[in-house]
């Protein structure tokens, strides 16, 4: 299995994980950063952002990280449309693979991926998951040859695994909980091009339903039932984003990560930032500071010293 490797790999694209790579790439790191989706979190979903210092009042949140990301790229920085699924922190290089089957090593990572995490559970869901019920349509599809399934979720991650399923599923619908979705025009406009993807707006799933494996959603407003084979959940909320990290991670009692003042975690050579850890005020210009810091203590890390360079000029 081929590797690419690079001195660290950020987990996440959003203010925290692109304000880390702006910093990791002007210290001279090779520098890579991994986002599933930049629509998906928090501030990309924000329309409007009136109050990060230094910009206009106007702008919305995915003009603010498309700047930060280009910042970031002016430096040398790396950006992957990839989706984490896994860790390896067991050796000095960290391993990271993502749902498209590619491995990333790095010397250091930076755990980035917010608190966009599901915080409720859906009727049926625990009871259901893994038979029936799944975040990770690419994962999972070809468990679903000819069969029926159902997504559930407004993000862009949404609209592509409804495409990763429609080329195994025979039907999938795709259940839009509001009016519209948040992922780009071109990527919903798209959907014409799959002939078995029904998209339905305004359905939220009330219960899944079934023994032993999923067979049916009760829709909120809806008397009848949709018979399914299958439900794939990419719905927000405000959950720190760990699950791929496989419990490797030290938490504390509220879920998030537990970091150290160098935003260390539990395992050397991994750090974290942003909305993925525990505090009372989440702020885009917050979590962005965070992810300056973190990088600047992993560039300490990585260089052994026992002081942060200074980086004002």
């Amino acid at each position: 299995m081929n590797t690419a490797h690079y001195d660290v790999v950020i987990i996440g694209g959003g203010p925290a994980g692109a304000s880390a790579a702006i910093y990791a790439a002007r210290a001279g790191m090779q520098t890579a950063v991994l986002d599933k989706d930049p629509h998906a979190g928090a501030l990309g979903l924000a329309h409007t952002i009136a109050n990060y210092p230094g910009v206009r009042s106007d702008i919305s949140g995915i003009e603010l990280l498309d700047s930060m990301r280009n910042q970031a790229e002016s430096f040398g920085a790396r950006f992957f449309r990839e989706k984490a699924v896994g860790l390896d922190l067991k050796n000095r290089e960290k391993a990271v693979f993502t749902a498209s089957g590619k491995v990333f090593g790095a010397k250091a990572l930076i755990l980035a991926t917010g608190a966009m995490g599901k915080n409720k559970m859906i009727e049926g869901e625990e009871k259901l998951l893994g038979s029936g019920v799944s975040y990770c349509a690419t994962c999972d599809a070809a468990f679903y040859r000819s069969q029926v399934v159902a997504v559930a979720g407004r993000t862009g991650e949404a609209v592509e695994e409804a495409k990763v399923l429609s080329r195994f599923a025979a039907q999938v619908y795709l259940l839009c909980p509001a009016p519209a979705f948040t992922a780009p025009a071109e990527d919903v406009e798209s959907l014409v091009h799959h002939p078995n993807i029904e998209v339905l707006y305004n359905k939220r799933i009330a219960a899944i339903n079934g023994e032993t494996a999923v067979e049916s959603l009760t829709i909120h407003g809806e008397d009848a039932p949709l018979h399914v084979d299958g439900v794939f959940l990419y719905l927000a909320g405000s959950s720190p984003v760990i699950d791929y990290a496989g419990g490797q991670l030290e938490i504390v009692s509220a879920g998030c990560l537990r970091v150290g003042q160098d935003f260390s975690t539990s395992v050397p050579g991994v750090f974290a930032a942003g909305d993925i850890l525990c505090k009372e005020i989440k702020q885009a210009v917050i979590v962005a500071s965070e992810g300056c810091r973190a990088a600047l203590y992993v560039d300490k890390y990585l260089r052994g010293s026992d002081k942060v360079k200074i980086d004002y000029d």
